[in-house]
């Protein structure tokens, strides 16, 4: 579990500092509106809730009791934001073959 929790914290910290690129450049657009509008707002305040997001990751990654990191729950949610972040670093990887 603990190295399922690093690799989304991971993900999500490539995932910001590849989407914050794309958007500079405009070489993307982002999909999620809630995000989009905080990027657009100030890309400060996007930067600052999905560093956030991995900042939480770690402090769950060692803050939590030994058996509620093996939840089914906290399990199941885990393995759907892994294979969510994949798809998504995938996406970001053909974005920049394109641009070179």
């Amino acid at each position: 579990m603990r190295l399922l929790l690093l690799y989304i914290a991971i993900l999500n910290l490539l995932d910001t500092s590849l989407t914050m690129y794309g958007l500079h450049f405009d070489y993307i657009t982002e999909a999620n509106p809630l995000m989009s509008n905080l990027y657009f707002t100030n890309p400060w305040l996007f930067l600052l809730l999905k560093g956030g997001l991995s900042v939480t990751l770690f402090i769950l990654l060692y803050r939590l009791k030994p058996d509620k990191r093996s939840s089914n729950v906290l399990f199941s949610v885990s393995v759907i934001a892994a294979v969510s972040y994949s798809f998504i670093c995938l996406m970001h990887g053909y974005w920049l073959m394109e641009i070179i």
